[in-house]
């Protein structure tokens, strides 16, 4: 009997590095492998406009072991994608050299291309969803408008994590002030309360975790936009140490959760969804959905 195809999946993030062996259907697929690091290859562009020494050795050694897995693994098909951490380093390119050279066919996405394939994963997952996708990384932002099973405009913003945090360290106000400015050239991100903001991303994931331990409710269901600023509040006064004692809520995603929700509650303000969820897919889906 013929084994159902297996498709392999690297996802060179700002934050973390995962390998992802997906089976089943593409629209419907079954997570049969799935391994990350959390590398932070994002931190020293955002402070010195290049990849650290640090955080590439770690990334490529990461990297050497997932390309070993994947001669082990013999997947039916492997793609092996870059996004805005090693787009926006001036270093990025020999640091895309050294990945090809242990086997790994890596290619960068631009912004949009990112933006593009995230929102087709949300539409995979969540078929007839209509409104903004939102997904957020450690250096960047997309934001993509969904209707009718389509993806329409999309555009990325240098918004992640780790700008956002350096953002908001200069005062209060700052991040409105800076994400209100980027979206008045994208009138179609305001929504005026008509449809869904949906979330991609693992920082969006751990603060629905906060909000089902703390408000009730279940994971990834619908919940009103009018709670992104309660939920911000909530945050902040829990702090780190708090956060990260919910169950699932890693250490290192429990300090960047100050910085998540006082995005989400500018992009609440700005965009005016009826609604926001918090999607289980993005990128890696919307790769195995569209097949290239």
């Amino acid at each position: 009997m013929k084994q159902p195809p297996r498709r392999a999946i690297i996802d060179i993030g700002s934050n973390s590095i995962r390998l992802v062996v997906f089976g089943g259907s593409r629209r419907h697929p079954e997570v049969l492998y799935d391994d990350k690091l959390m590398a932070g290859l994002g931190r020293g562009v955002v402070a010195r406009g290049q990849l650290d020494r640090r955080s590439m050795a770690e990334a490529l050694q990461a990297l050497s072991r997932f390309a070993a897995l994947i001669r082990l693994i013999e997947p039916d098909s492997l793609q092996v994608v870059a996004t805005a951490a090693v787009r926006d380093a001036a270093n990025g390119a020999a640091f895309l050299e050294k990945v090809r050279a242990l086997g790994l066919p890596v290619r960068l996405l631009s912004g949009e291309d990112e933006a593009r394939t995230s929102a087709w994963g949300v539409i995979a997952s969540h078929p007839q969803a209509s409104g903004l996708v939102a997904d957020l990384g450690g250096g960047s932002l997309e934001l993509a408008r969904i209707a009718d099973d389509k993806v329409h405009e999309c555009a990325s913003f240098r918004l992640g994590i780790m700008p956002v945090g350096a953002i908001r360290a200069g005062g209060r106000g700052l991040l409105r002030r800076a994400l209100k400015g980027l979206l008045e050239a994208h009138p179609w991100t305001r929504m005026e309360g008509r449809a869904q903001l949906l979330l991609v991303g693992g920082a969006w994931r751990a603060l629905d975790k906060v909000r089902v331990h703390s408000l009730g409710g279940n994971r990834g269901e619908p919940f009103p936009a009018v709670l992104a600023k309660p939920l911000k509040l909530l945050i902040r006064d829990a702090g780190p140490r708090r956060l990260a004692a919910i169950p699932g809520v890693s250490s290192a995603r429990a300090a960047q959760l100050g910085d998540a929700s006082a995005l989400l509650a500018a992009l609440v303000a700005e965009t005016q969804p009826a609604e926001v969820v918090v999607s289980g897919a993005g990128l890696r889906e919307g790769l195995l959905f569209k097949g290239h």
